[in-house]
């Protein structure tokens, strides 16, 4: 076998050796508003997620934000729209888990005709509303076995930040 060929081989041998990565997935602002907290919240206290404070809740819509087809299962604990309450309670909440086994949930919004489980990329889950410090933000949150990550938005979002929708907000490797 001539010595490029032989050079082919082992490196198609290396190749299938090497684990394929998923793709970026590109993180866009769920809903128009300001980035009320990331990695430590108003009080001080660790966070590690990244809340979104803004629209009119229960009218206007917050979508998953995420780019690529990804499988949502949506969690309702909430039977009412609930407006401007503590964070206490359980939580509507939005998820997809990945192959790699990090979560990416979506809390704190309020139940609307287009919150059921499905299969879709940037698609209506809710309304803004339900739970949250300030009341009515989002909390957008990436952890693996209880252990937040915080990676996925570092150096894209900060504090006090005003979002448009779909604006970047964060990358999940």
């Amino acid at each position: 076998m001539p010595r490029t060929m032989k050079s082919l081989v082992a490196l198609a041998a290396l190749a299938a050796l090497v684990p394929a990565t998923s793709p970026a997935r590109n993180v866009g602002a769920p809903l128009a508003g300001t980035v009320a907290a990331t990695t430590y919240s108003s009080s001080g206290a660790a966070h590690q997620a990244v809340d979104i404070d803004g629209g009119t809740c229960g009218s206007t819509p917050i979508t998953t934000g995420v780019t690529g087809s990804l499988a949502w299962n949506v969690v309702i604990n909430t039977p009412n729209t609930l407006c401007n309450t503590a964070m206490t309670g359980p939580q509507n909440v939005a998820k997809h888990t990945f192959a790699d086994g990090f979560t990416f949930r979506l809390m704190d919004f309020n139940k609307t005709g287009q919150t059921y489980d499905r299969t879709c990329d940037r698609c209506n889950i809710g309304a803004a509303g339900d739970r949250g410090i300030p009341a009515n933000s989002l909390h957008l949150q990436r952890d693996k076995a209880g252990t937040k990550d915080t990676s996925w938005y570092a150096g894209y979002s900060t504090v006090g930040e005003a979002l448009s929708l779909g604006e970047l907000i964060g990358v999940l490797d």
